[in-house]
């Protein structure tokens, strides 16, 4: 049994997480639901390691709040003595819970060596060997480390915008010897390592960027970011597009910084301090293999992060720049969890050049092209050119997604036929891609959207018998689950078909419109036939 329960609700799984890592690396037995193994009684087992937990940490969200659950666990601990809330939003905490003094951890950073971390020992350590935690001991404690956090909070953040501007000048082009900033990027590792950056400060730091108040430090040291992304092109006909240069290198130059800029605010945002470290680390050159490679590991293995994007953007700038294989297998990546992000594209165009894939290179920045058309309203122009860029594609991932863009071309016109087409090109590509690398976790998830852009286009088509059929085929080898109730009732009704009851939409076709999400439009499929 696990001395220390975390009770939360499962929307914050990701905010959760650090805080368990934390208290486990600063020694403590802790139990939360991530330790269930699959197939255990999950509600005898979350019941029995709530009673025997000597002290019961209540995370309390927006969420939490608002959950029946989370009230019932953190009743039962307060009348047992063991409550020890702790806050990650400022909310209002429940009724029957105020009195109880909560551990404001709404700026805390994710770091196990954070003041709030040392408080929450303190309480915890107490609850433990079953003495009354002295309120007033701690409450002075609290002042203290809250004044330390004060007293750093302005050098930390000036200290990250020097050592951010400076790297991102090495992004492109190595350090000149004149840069003696060793010194003052050691001590910002320093502290972020410590859990005394802020996501508050972090947003103080974009506030600095943005308005350029290092003046012309800042100036001097993002020189070359002046230049503008070029300017999108005027329409053009698909066989000129098939002539398209590769993205050139002050175009590149001026994307890479700006998509590194934009990456690096979110980055230094995330809850893990880990992550944070490497983000930072990425603009020293001595440093920057290993960084790259545990953001690489940490979006790998986290595919559910809701900054796993960034993550892949971050490694696909820097490491472009500076020539890092990882770099164009990042951009690869971003192509298929952004496929609408034209920066991407560009990016990706000019990382094919460098390595002689002349007509990748081409046929990715003829992509960003058709994007462009695509937003603008000039469907049939775009199909043409992603038509043209498919066939010079042949990373099995990156051509995926413009044949997966096809299809959806294809069923916003109603022409379910062609999009089943599409799709079931796509999603043979797709497995070629998972069953290489089993452990691609990003790769996993996109065969189980294009699985199902499949299912749905062949049922809208009329051929739900065999949509039954690619569903179950699905489930058995990738694990996907059912786009919808509805086609999912039909095929265990009308065909008996053996499926698994789960429906779940892929989390990439839940960020943004799809074949999937679109009202249907055409005829319901027609009964079958004796």
């Amino acid at each position: 049994m696990a001395d220390v329960f975390i009770s939360y609700a499962s929307e914050d799984r990701n905010r959760v997480r650090p805080l368990a890592e934390a208290l486990q690396s600063r020694g403590f037995n802790v139990w939360w639901d991530r330790s269930l193994a699959a197939g255990q009684d999950y509600t005898a087992i979350i019941e029995k390691e709530l009673k025997n937990a000597k002290a019961v940490i209540v995370v309390w969200t927006q969420s939490s709040s608002a959950s029946t659950f989370v009230r019932d666990e953190a009743g039962r601990a307060r009348d047992e003595g063991r409550l020890v809330p702790v806050l990650l939003d400022r909310v209002e905490i429940p009724l029957g819970f105020g009195a109880f003094q909560a551990e404001d951890f709404t700026r805390w950073n994710g770091g196990a060596n954070a003041p709030q971390m040392q408080l929450l020992e303190e309480v915890l350590k107490a609850k433990l060997s079953g003495r009354d935690v002295d309120g007033s001991a701690i409450e002075r404690r609290r002042r203290k480390l809250g004044a330390r956090i004060r007293l750093v909070s302005v050098l930390t953040v000036i200290a990250l915008v020097i050592g951010i501007a400076v790297g991102g000048r090495y992004l492109i082009s190595p350090p000149e010897p004149e840069v003696t900033q060793a010194d003052l990027r050691a001590e910002l590792l320093r502290l972020l390592a410590e859990g005394q950056l802020t996501p508050e400060q972090a947003i103080q730091l974009a506030q600095i960027l943005e308005s350029g108040a290092l003046g012309e430090t800042q100036s001097a040291a993002l020189q070359g970011s002046e230049e503008a992304p070029a300017a999108s092109a005027p329409s053009r006909s698909a066989e000129a597009d098939a002539q398209l240069a590769s993205v050139s290198e002050a175009e590149f130059d001026a994307t890479a910084r700006e998509t590194y800029r934009q990456a690096f605010l979110a980055v230094a945002r995330h809850p893990d301090a880990q992550v944070r470290l490497a983000a930072a680390q990425m603009s020293q050159p001595q440093a920057r293999d290993a960084a790259m490679q545990t953001l690489w590991n940490y979006a790998q293995n986290n595919p559910d992060d809701p900054l796993r994007d960034e993550i892949f953007l971050l490694c696909g700038s820097v490491g472009e720049a500076n020539g890092d294989p990882l770099g164009q297998r990042a951009l690869e990546i971003a192509t298929n969890l952004s496929p609408r992000n034209t920066d991407v594209w560009r990016m990706l165009s000019r990382s094919y050049n460098r390595v002689n894939r002349t007509a990748e290179a081409q046929a990715a920045a003829q992509v960003s092209e058709a994007v462009v058309a695509q937003e603008e309203g000039r469907t049939a122009e775009a199909e043409q050119q992603m038509q043209i860029a498919a066939q010079s594609l042949e990373a099995p991932a990156v051509r995926a997604q413009v044949v997966s863009e096809l299809g959806e071309i294809a069923g916003e016109r109603g022409d379910w036929t062609s999009a089943s087409a599409r799709f079931a090109q796509a999603y043979t590509l797709r497995e070629q891609v998972a069953d290489a690398a089993p452990e691609n976790a990003p790769a996993q998830q996109i065969v189980q959207a294009d699985a199902q852009q499949l299912v749905v286009a062949l049922d809208r088509s009329g051929r739900t018998r065999e949509a039954c059929e690619r569903l179950r085929q699905a489930q058995q080898e990738h694990d996907v689950a059912a786009p919808d109730q509805e086609l999912l009732d039909r095929c265990q009704r009308l065909y008996q078909t053996q499926l698994r009851p789960q429906v779940e939409l892929a989390p990439t076709l839940r960020v943004r419109p799809n074949v999937i999400q679109r009202e249907q439009t055409v005829a319901p499929a027609p009964s079958p036939t004796p």
